[in-house]
């Protein structure tokens, strides 16, 4: 499974990446313990690994960005498709494949 989330707290003012930083700690740590690969983007992170390992790194960043604020604003796209692996990768090499021939 493949995911992005996109995570901030509401009403904290106009720079929050002090609280994204701690979800993406989160992301960090969670994905060394599973295997789980991901890769910050400057608009989200990048999530890829088995289904219940993904599904448990999302709900903890919820709960981490809960610690800092009583409303979260939360956008989550998720690609599960079967049989596919290192989609985080492949998907923008086969683009590049594409631009250059």
């Amino acid at each position: 499974m493949l995911a992005k989330i996109s995570i901030f707290p509401v009403g904290k003012g106009e720079s929050l990446s002090a609280y994204v930083a701690r979800a993406v700690e989160y992301i960090i740590k969670e994905a060394k313990k599973s295997g789980t690969k991901y890769e910050l983007t400057s608009m989200g992170t990048m999530i890829e690994g088995r289904f219940d390992d993904v599904w448990r790194i999302l709900k903890g960043c919820h709960e981490v960005m809960k610690k800092y604020s009583n409303r979260v604003y939360i956008t989550i796209e998720i690609d599960d498709r079967k049989g596919k692996s290192d989609a985080i990768t492949y998907k923008k090499e086969k683009i590049r494949r594409i631009l250059s021939s």
